[in-house]
């Protein structure tokens, strides 16, 4: 499948009514672009076998969707973005309530910062996911 489509087929189930219904609907639709890129590099990461995880697990389209209504949540009733709250909902709970081994929480607690961050927001489309 790919991270492209796996991006794209998530990306497509997020229609403009649902991007525009946030409270703040420019750092909703990026930060909800940010969780589907993030969600794309978890599944795609299985296909490598112990070099993407160590252990094999099972991220589901509703991890994705629980990261989405969180998201909202938190930008209809914050003034400010809650960066690390939705970082540590991210990675240690939606997603890392089934990481059991200590490296693979450490690699997707590092990997999430880099998808969930203010300067996704700040930065726009001149936001650069890799270094």
């Amino acid at each position: 499948k790919g991270l492209r489509a796996n991006v794209l087929g998530s990306m497509m189930k997020c229609d403009d009514r649902m991007l525009s219904d946030c409270a703040k609907p420019e750092p909703y639709a990026r930060l909800v672009f940010g969780f589907c890129f993030f969600h794309a590099i978890c599944q795609d990461r299985r296909k490598f076998g112990p070099i993407g995880w160590n252990i094999p697990y099972s991220f589901t389209p509703e991890d994705l969707v629980t990261n989405r209504r969180q998201l909202k949540f938190f930008l209809d009733n914050y003034d400010a973005i809650p960066y690390k709250v939705l970082q540590f909902l991210g990675s240690k709970i939606n997603y890392g309530g089934r990481v059991t081994d200590k490296k693979d929480k450490l690699l997707i607690d590092c990997m999430i910062k880099i998808f969930i961050c203010d300067e996704i927001v700040e930065k726009g489309p001149d936001y650069k996911f890799s270094p």
